[in-house]
């Protein structure tokens, strides 16, 4: 190999040496651990609510016994807040885990005790731990000892600082929790970086972006009033050492500065300051003039810079230990000082003047791109030049890959690239684009290979890891941000097993050189206890979910080839190779996307020359990462021997298969879990499996048809639906184009049928299609002639063929709308010069009502959009943020409006329509690309009448409507 490099050390460097203080679990026997199910007995339903704070009482009576002996009694001397914390959490964990009364005391009783403090407030921790030692770990270190004085033998947890106490008393009861010894413990323990941030990206509006988990459980609307939730937020950070954390998303508005709301703020940095955690916002940059009234936010403005002066000031009055501002700017949209032709490092330097005063922080996201093209390399590009531009109190904040969280990528150039510039690691907690709750996909394997990467950008040893806990250059702040899973959600993270990526996300954040197997352990027993079965299993199926996800959706580094964001809780699930192809750059020859300097786009030059020339070099790229960084043919030759396209057919199917091989190893574990978490996980690992097989055979179609290389393997007939969105004549033969490959080796007479709901008819059809070949058929469909939505799935059959019947290639989402002749209205909204579905009239904007029309707005009108997705009725539609009155000529009789409301594109607020002032009809919220039809009755009277439609939404929300059709009722 040219660089003198291997391989797979440029993905993974050798892990780091354990810090001093880091300790693995033991392998505890079984007769020590013992089990929660020990009795025999059903073990009661849990809901998961407590998280890893789960505090049930020791198994093992031996174990128990010299718990009590050394735990029993524990004694506090002085100590603020976060000292008291600290202690209620050991009574409450001790009470629990012991099963006996744990009560603090001011004096050491005569016998064993556990001893918690700082030497500044203790007497008795001065005498029994050198202050020295514990000035050198700082204000969040701290000791757990076995110290013996005067013949009688105490449990030290000893800090310098109040923090260190509490975060120390945390990690006593997680030594209890999983049954780790206390003869003889001596740990020392001090944070690796001091950033280590929880960012909640929820809306004012309850809502989550990025969020699967319910919704946000911050109640704006009760704030200051405080939900005892807050604490057991704030409980849970602690434990794991995370010390910060942002409550607003990065795409925020700029209402969370406004004073009203500070008031708000306040209250829940009041919570969370009892546990050492400081609260920070999300800065919307275009805040002085949302919420001052300036007319720019130029960084270089003296009335800019005052406003944001006087704006920290007021902040840091009612909140003393505010943390600071976290930033996205001038990417996808949002504000910031490009704007104004000045530089990032001048964006952040304005907020981090105006903090400085009150030693708060500025977060400047790295994350910025403008077009597809430059996505990897864009942060670099922007950011490199301006190295030791930016101020001591900001801190640039780096995702762990170039592109966007995906299930694998490489680790970002600008890791090691900024000597000169604060850095710190976002890595995203909640799975958007690894499963959402649905799919058990463990991260921490993945953020290890990320921390433990070699940069070789200050020589070796500068991984990941090194330069963000601030070993490799001199920075004043670093350290750790996780965008996180939590929602409201009685569980908080949706799924019961995504809370282990919340662990282990905090655990990491506070020491780097832990291992997944390490983690993944320790969560195991702290959530479901010390059954060795138990712990085997689980921590089996968290540590091999990350490759078996990656296997059935995107290995060799494929990259980005989710439904593109839709502003919805489904968008970047579901597979769409289709309309991901700038990222994978799949064609009839060949697969993957082209970075070298050599013939690509250059981003391999961005990495230190030894790294380059292996990313560089078909031979000496790492194989996972061989498609996000060459475009190859679907023949080349990995290390296996097999080809390419071999190797995406075997890993969807296997990966597929191991999904439902989980299902059975999790259902082993009846009576060692209670059955109500049992039953909640089980439940998603069949949805899990389900999607998994949708994978699968989505990508193995599409891949088929592009490539017609056959497997070598298996064999079996698709089918794809074109147009996958399609509107229908309700009451009308329709005909359905259907393409059959057959990607067997000898041609095929096949059966093609379409699924169609109970009320339709559809023919069957034949054709003969050659090894290899497609043949497109046209089905015929009669769906009822009311209004409806509905999917179609078309499937082929010959013989005992297999058949990819799961892929949503084969599927098709029906819109049924009467057919005009039908109608007393039949109006396609949208554009005036949108297309126009046959025969109806078009409503738009500028379609007022007037003397002798038959429809139109009353005064207020809509504006319209043309998205030019979907079919020809759901492309389009008109839009208001602010009521609007439709009105209908209605003959004389009963009739039905149908009103049809949705978005190709984004999350769709409620339709609301009155008639004479009352409520008649409301959409849920729906998700992007859902829609629906909302039925309104209408009265013409004896001899027909005007009736008024008003359309709206929820306050100061956006309505949409694509469709109103009105039948009379008895109509056929």
């Amino acid at each position: 190999m040219s660089s003198g490099i291997r391989r797979r050390s440029v993905l993974t460097a050798a892990a780091l040496g354990s810090a001093a203080g880091s300790l693995a679990l033991s392998a505890a026997p079984a007769s020590a651990l013992g089990s929660d199910a020990s009795s025999g007995g059903v073990l009661p339903a849990e809901d998961g609510y407590e998280l890893w704070l789960r505090y049930r009482k020791v198994q093992d009576s031996g174990q128990l016994g010299r718990y009590r002996k050394a735990l029993g009694s524990l004694v506090r001397q002085g100590g603020g807040p976060l000292q008291r914390s600290a202690v209620d959490e050991l009574v409450r964990g001790l009470t629990a885990l012991l099963g006996t009364k744990v009560t603090p005391h001011t004096h050491a009783p005569s016998d064993a005790a556990l001893v918690v403090g700082t030497a500044t407030s203790s007497a008795l921790i001065r005498a029994l731990v050198p202050a020295a030692d514990l000035a050198e770990l700082g204000d969040e270190g701290y000791v757990i000892r076995r110290v013996t004085e005067g013949g009688r033998s105490r449990v030290v947890v000893a800090a310098h600082a109040d923090r260190g106490v509490l975060y120390g008393a945390f990690h006593l009861l997680r030594l209890v929790q999983t049954g780790q010894p206390l003869e003889h413990i001596d740990l020392t323990e001090r944070p690796a970086a001091p950033l280590r941030v929880a960012d909640q990206w929820d809306n004012i509006d309850g809502s989550i972006e990025r969020g699967y988990a319910g919704r946000s459980f911050f109640d704006w609307d009760e704030l200051p009033e405080l939900d005892e939730r807050y604490t057991d937020y704030a409980r849970a950070l602690a434990s794991l050492g995370i010390n910060g954390a942002v409550i607003n998303n990065v795409n925020t508005p700029a209402t969370y500065l406004a004073e009203p709301f500070l008031t708000k703020l306040a209250a829940l940095a009041g919570v969370l300051r009892r546990y050492g955690v400081a609260l920070y916002v999300t800065a919307n940059f275009a805040a002085p003039i949302d919420l001052g009234g300036l007319d720019t936010a130029d960084p270089f403005d003296p009335g800019v810079r005052r406003w944001w002066a006087e704006k920290a000031e007021e902040i840091h009055d009612r909140i003393e230990d505010f943390g600071g501002f976290l930033v996205k700017a001038n990417s996808e949209g949002r504000p910031g000082p490009l704007d104004y032709g000045r530089t990032h490092a001048d964006g952040a330097n304005l907020l981090a003047d105006a903090l400085r005063p009150y030693g708060g922080i500025v977060m400047w996201r790295a994350f910025v791109h403008d077009t597809d093209e430059k996505w990897d390399r864009q942060g670099y590009l922007d950011f490199t030049p301006l190295d030791g531009e930016f101020a001591d109190n900001a801190v640039l904040q780096i995702k762990n890959g170039p592109i966007d969280f995906q299930v694998r990528e490489p680790a970002h150039p600008l890791f090691g690239a900024l000597p000169e510039t604060n850095s710190m690691i976002e890595l995203q907690v909640t799975q958007e684009y690894t499963g959402h709750s649905t799919h058990l996909c463990y991260q921490v394997p993945q953020w290890k290979e990320v921390l433990d990467f070699d940069t070789l950008k200050d020589g070796p040893g500068s991984t990941v890891a090194r330069v963000v806990t601030g070993r490799v250059h001199s920075y004043t702040h670093f350290g750790f941000a996780g965008v996180m899973n939590f929602g409201d959600a009685r569980n908080w993270t949706g799924s019961h097993l995504a809370a282990a990526n919340t662990h282990g996300y905090g655990r990491l954040a506070w020491n780097p050189d832990l291992s997944a197997d390490e983690l993944a352990a320790e969560w195991t027993r702290m959530t479901f206890g010390n059954d060795p079965h138990v712990v085997r299993t689980v921590s089996g199926l968290l540590l091999g979910s990350w490759r078996t996800y990656e296997d059935y959706t995107s290995p060799l580094g494929t990259g980005y080839i989710t439904h593109p964001p839709d502003g919805s809780v489904t968008g970047h699930f579901d597979p769409s190779p289709t309309t991901t192809t700038q990222f994978h750059k799949s064609d009839r020859e060949g697969i993957g996307y082209d970075r070298t300097a050599a013939t690509g786009d250059g981003y391999t030059e961005l990495y230190a020359p030894a790294v380059r020339d292996a990313y560089e070099s078909l031979e000496d790229c790492p194989e996972e990462l061989l498609l996000f960084l060459h475009h190859v043919p679907y023949t080349h030759r990995l290390d296996s021997g097999k080809t390419v396209i071999q190797h995406i057919y075997d890993t969807h199917f296997s990966g597929a298969a191991r999904v439902a091989g989980m299902r059975g190893t999790w259902d082993g574990l009846r009576r060692r879990i209670d059955h109500r978490r049992l039953s909640d996980v089980h439940r998603r690992l069949d949805e899990q499996s389900v999607q998994a097989v949708r994978w699968r055979d989505t990508l193995v179609a599409y891949w088929f048809e592009l490539s017609r290389i056959l497997d070598a393997n298996r064999s079996w007939l698709q089918a794809t639906v074109a147009p996958a969105d399609t509107a229908l004549l309700g009451g009308e033969r329709n005909e359905l184009p259907v393409q059959v490959v057959n990607a067997t080796g000898s041609g095929l007479r096949t059966d093609i049928t379409l699924d169609v709901p109970e009320g339709w008819s559809s023919e069957p059809a034949n054709c003969y299609v050659d090894s290899r070949g497609d043949r497109t058929v046209k089905m015929t469909v009669v769906p009822p002639s009311a209004p409806a939505l509905a999917t179609l799935h078309a499937r082929p059959r010959s013989g005992s063929v297999q058949v990819l019947d799961s892929s949503l290639r084969s599927e098709a989402k029906a819109v049924v709308v009467p057919p005009a002749d039908r109608c007393v209205h039949a109006l396609d909204a949208g554009p005036s010069d949108a297309p126009v579905l046959k025969d109806y009239s078009r409503l738009a904007p500028d379609s007022g009502w007037h003397e002798g029309a038959d429809f139109g707005w009353v005064d207020a009108t809509p504006e319209a959009t043309d998205t030019g997705l979907f079919d020809v009725v759901r492309r389009d539609y008109v839009r208001a943020g602010a009521p609007a009155v439709l009105r209908l000529k209605v003959p004389a009789g009963r009739a039905t409006a149908h009103l049809l409301t949705g978005d190709p594109n984004t999350f769709n607020r409620p339709l609301i329509v009155r008639v004479d002032g009352a409520e008649r009809a409301r959409s849920e919220q729906l998700d992007g690309r859902e829609f629906t039809w909302l039925r309104v009755p209408l009265d013409g009277g004896h001899s027909g009448r005007e009736v008024d439609l008003e359309l709206s939404s929820d306050e100061e929300q956006t309505w949409h409507l694509s469709a109103c059709v009105v039948v009379a009722d008895g109509a056929p």
